[in-house]
């Protein structure tokens, strides 16, 4: 058992952590609070991530990304969070997505989508699940034919003619390429009938609607957009039909621990704020770090942090090593980090006394922040209910990927 970093993973870690200090940290408060969530899209920093290879960094090293680890991703994820959760959302949409450029498509998918992506130095990707009538369903704790799941795909020749609407989804109407979930028969479970498609949002009938206007992560887009009679090449579809379970269990098992490191970042910036804060506040004779209720509650958030950072490596290497444990574990990370870093971010508020709720300091931005991933990656609730099942071997279905 070895808990060092590799020298590759402290160079990326030293790489955001400087991206996030001298670039996002500056403005990250001063965007948040800009009113529409059009103008808040940071196209300046998703250029300057590129330059610093953030943005390609689960690419194929062959396709000129860093194909680099879950864990470095973590790393890397934990970094820019604690700058900005929203941009670090934007970021680990693009590695998750990168995981299935790498391993799940074929090689004529690979020379198709991978180039232009890599390319475009503003390129973002998103998957489409999320409609009106499926949230938590789509989680795999559930698994019936009368799923939520309305969006439909109907072979038309050579092509699928996709039909549907996706809403609140992370990335949505701002990226350029799609991974769209569809049912081929409504008639039967997603176990048996879903599918993903690789959608360019150029694509006719691809219809971007609006941006949801939101209380956290709000520099990162969730929209909602419309499929309208979109015609996709067959070859477009992946793995084939009735293999979304399959896509989703075998080719994304970091994904949890990916998202938890995010709002896991989230939490540290509000340690250490309220560390800082604590140490410079003078009250009742002294400053308020003498005070025991101020230490104590301290203490607390740090072991909430280092707690949670253990749940989420653990979740990575295992991701990283191909053990079907990672699956369970990176639900228990996802879980844990999101409740340690709200409970941080809420003892913050409190270290911070009335100033904790003034716009004068960021702990009420991470406060918003961190409340989002209470249920953003599946709800805690849900999360816990499918390592319950897969613990007791109750349900294939909780042992979707993501």
């Amino acid at each position: 058992m070895d808990f060092n970093i590799s020298d590759s993973q402290l160079k990326w870690q030293s790489v955001a952590r400087e991206f996030a200090t001298k670039i996002i940290t500056p403005e990250a408060i001063e965007r948040d609070r800009i009113q529409l969530a059009k103008d808040r899209i940071p196209w300046d920093w998703i250029k300057l991530a590129d330059e610093a290879g953030i943005r390609t960094l689960g690419v194929p090293q062959k396709f000129g990304g860093a194909e680099e680890s879950i864990l470095t991703m973590c790393i890397v994820g934990e970094e820019l969070a604690a700058g900005d959760l929203g941009f670090a959302v934007i970021m680990d949409q693009c590695w998750k997505m990168a995981h299935l450029f790498k391993d799940a498509m074929t090689p004529e998918q690979q020379k198709k989508f991978i180039p232009p992506f890599v390319a475009d130095n503003q390129a973002t990707t998103a998957i489409g699940i999320t409609e009106p009538e499926i949230g938590s369903d789509h989680q795999g704790y559930y698994d019936g034919a009368d799923i939520g799941m309305k969006t439909t795909a109907v072979r038309d020749g050579d092509s699928y003619i996709l039909n549907g609407t996706k809403r609140y989804i992370s990335n949505g109407c701002m990226a350029k390429l799609y991974f769209i979930t569809a049912r081929l028969d409504t008639n039967k479970p997603l176990s048996e009938s879903g599918a993903v498609f690789i959608v360019p949002s150029d694509t006719p009938g691809f219809r971007p609607d609006f941006f949801h206007e939101k209380s956290s992560q709000r520099l990162a887009t969730n929209g909602c957009f419309h499929l309208e009679n979109c015609r996709i090449p067959a070859e477009n579809i992946m793995l084939g039909e009735g293999k979304l379970i399959e896509l989703r269990s075998q080719y994304m098992p970091g994904s949890k621990a990916e998202a938890a490191a995010t709002v896991l970042g989230v939490g540290r910036a509000a340690f250490d704020y309220a560390m800082s804060y604590a140490k410079s506040r003078r009250q009742g004779g002294g400053y308020i770090i003498e005070h025991q209720a101020i230490s104590l509650m301290l203490a607390r958030m740090a072991m909430l942090l280092d707690g949670a950072r253990l749940q989420i490596y653990k979740a990575a290497w295992l991701a990283d090593n191909g053990n079907k444990d990672a699956r369970v574990q990176g639900l228990i990370a996802k879980v844990q980090a999101s409740e340690a870093a709200f409970e941080v971010c809420k003892l913050a508020t409190e270290i911070l006394g009335g100033a904790g709720i003034m716009y004068d300091h960021p702990v009420e931005k991470y406060l918003r922040d961190a409340a989002s991933f209470l249920h953003s990656d599946g709800t805690n609730q849900i999360c816990s209910l499918r390592v319950t099942n897969a613990l007791a071997g109750l349900n294939k279905a909780a042992l979707y990927g993501f």
